[in-house]
């Protein structure tokens, strides 16, 4: 469920070389998110459940109340309404706007303290290439939309 009349901040970046280093696009939106560490046996809790800052292609920001370090692996759902209008499948004029989600696997690529709890950047290691391309093609309407609204 999205978060309605919330503004959200972009994550920060540590530094100017972060912006040259970024190779996506990020949006700003509140998307659910959930993720769980990937060990085995699979976790039975999240170790993160809420809204994530932005998101882009390549990976997306989000708060965590607990402290994850570099390099972890996390398996990752986000629920994106109507992402698949921009998805190349076939099958994306069939399905429900209410059920479709980037499902993949993501690397913990930056942790920072932030008061009680800490922002994580999660850099997408293995997703659907449709599923990247979708998010492409939302934060790029999105941005030529803000374009023409400017």
């Amino acid at each position: 469920m999205l978060l309605q009349n919330t503004t959200f901040l972009s994550c920060p970046k540590k530094n100017d070389a972060d912006s040259v280093m970024r190779r996506y696009k990020r949006l700003l939106r509140p998307y659910r998110v959930e993720a769980r560490r990937l060990q085995f046996p699979p976790p039975t809790r999240s170790v993160i459940d809420g809204p994530c800052y932005d998101i882009g292609a390549g990976g997306l920001c989000v708060e965590c109340p607990n402290a994850l370090d570099e390099g972890d692996l996390l398996q990752v759902r986000v629920h994106v309404p109507k992402l698949n209008k921009y998805s190349p499948g076939f099958f994306k004029a069939y399905e429900n706007d209410a059920e479709q989600y980037v499902q993949c696997i993501a690397t913990v690529a930056w942790i920072r303290r932030s008061g009680g709890s800490y922002l994580v950047g999660l850099q997408f290691t293995d997703i659907d290439s449709d599923k990247r391309t979708a998010l492409q093609g939302l934060v790029d309407k999105a941005a030529a939309a803000q374009k023409t609204a400017d």
